[in-house]
């Protein structure tokens, strides 16, 4: 049980990563680009982690239910934060 609350609290105390700061509209040649950041939803990291998170937690927390679904639980969150952060930067951009 205590594997399982640490394990929940790493996962809370995670950073989550910020939205990007306000940008003013630039204009070059009469045109207005505006800053925009297209954020992944993190479908592929919350999958990943989930049956990652299932595996390792089944192993580390012991028989039963309980450690598989803590694991793919805290993993799934894990995996999303991680796949939306690695994202973040690419996204971001002044378009018009």
């Amino acid at each position: 049980m205590k594997r399982a609350l640490l394990l929940a609290s790493l996962v809370l105390a995670m950073p989550i990563a910020a939205h990007a700061d306000d940008h003013p509209p630039r204009v070059y040649h009469g045109r207005t680009y505006y800053w925009h950041c297209r954020h992944s939803s993190g479908t592929a990291g919350l999958v990943g982690g989930g049956v990652a998170g299932a595996v390792v937690g089944g192993s580390i927390i012991g028989g039963g239910l309980a450690g598989p679904i803590i694991g793919g639980v805290a993993g799934a969150l894990g995996g999303r934060a991680i796949d939306r952060s690695i994202s973040k930067n690419k996204r971001c951009g002044y378009y018009r």
